[in-house]
């Protein structure tokens, strides 16, 4: 038995919202004109996710603490872009 496939799969969601909180998380060391763009893009990113899980049927209740956590940072990451001075 070899030791490379021995856990288990992450779930494709988990993937995309880690890459939409890796776009929010880089977008505070990006300069100004950047920074929206991608703090944009990872909002979109994992709101996407979110409906594509939705429209799937895709366990949510499973995950709801996972929902609310993630809510949470990109409400706060939407709400930064519209309160940054231009």
């Amino acid at each position: 038995m070899t030791g490379g496939n021995s856990g288990r799969r992450l779930a494709p969601e988990l993937i995309g919202r880690m890459a939409a909180l890796a776009m929010v998380a880089g977008a505070i060391f990006v300069a100004p004109p950047a920074k929206f763009w991608l703090a944009g893009a990872g909002c979109a990113l994992a709101a996407a996710v979110f409906l594509v899980q939705a429209a799937l049927g895709r366990p949510v209740r499973r995950a709801r603490w996972l929902n609310l956590v993630f809510g949470l940072i990109f409400g706060a990451t939407a709400a930064w872009l519209v309160l940054l001075p231009h």
